[in-house]
């Protein structure tokens, strides 16, 4: 089969961080050629070629640079119109936006080709409408291009704002699928039914969960770096690693150093921590956490 990856990337830096270059080692060990999105960065020289293909120059990846605009949704529309996808059996989407995985990606991908899909993703969400986390989504080709998808990517991205984007791309995306009537599935799955109440991410408020689940061996970027919903618990991500030798945590120690906080990210209130806290799989942690912040404060 022919199986293609759209990898969204985007990092000013010279080269690939380490952490990049071990996520497209899992994914091309599942079978994918990969398409890799440079945004915002001129066509690469031989010498700049080089730094990039450091770690993986016998992999099946190819590098396509673009102006920066219209953030993952931008980057994939940028290669699907050139053309990558058009006899492809089988297309992901994926981006840098998350650390991992954490362990080796093919089982995980392999049961997830073994279902009755026409589209899957790593994690499913019910946050405004029920979608697929578009950080990591899979289609057959049939199902790529269906009408209602080429809609999808047929949107100026690269005029839209962020929340636009996220509107427009990965809302409208699950949108689409279930207009479109495609049999879809996720990697994992929350199980409170609180959460269908509440507008939250379950790779902010499930992190924990998520990865003691083993279904979705990911931590998202944002989390660690904004930690914008205020999580609790989340300085303790080192020992949720499963294994250093697979993933070294030092990768995110180094990308933590070099991307400080944004100042605006921690606006959580009291209540929405609870609110989060609540919603999330792993409730009891999350409410002693809260719990022991609220009475350090009053100390």
């Amino acid at each position: 089969m022919k199986r293609i990856c759209l990898f969204a990337q985007y990092d000013p830096a010279p080269g690939l961080p380490p952490q990049t270059r071990h996520y497209l080692r899992q994914l091309a060990a599942c079978g994918y050629t990969i398409h890799v999105a440079l945004s915002g960065r001129e066509t690469p020289d031989v010498a700049t070629l080089t730094q990039l293909r450091a770690g993986i120059e016998n992999l099946p990846v190819q590098f396509h640079a673009r102006p920066n605009g219209g953030l993952d949704f931008g980057a994939w529309q940028f290669l699907v119109m050139r053309g990558i996808t058009d006899t492809a059996d089988e297309i992901l989407l994926a981006n840098d936006s998350v650390f991992g995985p954490l362990q080796p990606l093919a089982p995980i991908v392999q049961h997830m080709r073994g279902g009755d899909y026409d589209v899957w993703g790593m994690v499913h969400s019910r946050a405004v409408v029920d979608h697929l986390q578009s950080w990591f989504v899979n289609f057959t080709g049939a199902a790529f291009r269906h009408p209602a998808i080429i809609r999808i990517f047929a949107q100026p991205f690269n005029a839209m704002s962020k929340d636009e984007i996220v509107l427009h791309g990965e809302l409208g995306l699950g949108l689409a699928i279930t207009a479109a009537g495609l049999r879809k599935g996720a990697s994992w799955s929350g199980t409170r039914g609180f959460a269908r109440l509440i507008a939250t991410n379950p790779m902010h408020t499930d992190w924990r969960s998520v990865l003691r689940s083993g279904h979705a061996p990911f931590i998202k970027t944002e989390l660690l770096r904004d930690n914008p919903s205020a999580i609790q618990g989340v300085e303790g991500w080192r020992a949720m690693i499963p294994d250093p030798a697979f993933f070294d945590p030092d990768w995110i120690e180094a990308y933590l150093a070099a991307h400080p906080s944004r100042p605006s990210a921690r606006r959580a209130t009291w209540r929405g921590k609870l609110v989060q806290a609540l919603a999330s799989e792993d409730r009891v942690f999350a409410l002693t956490r809260l719990a022991a912040g609220q009475f350090r404060m009053r100390r």
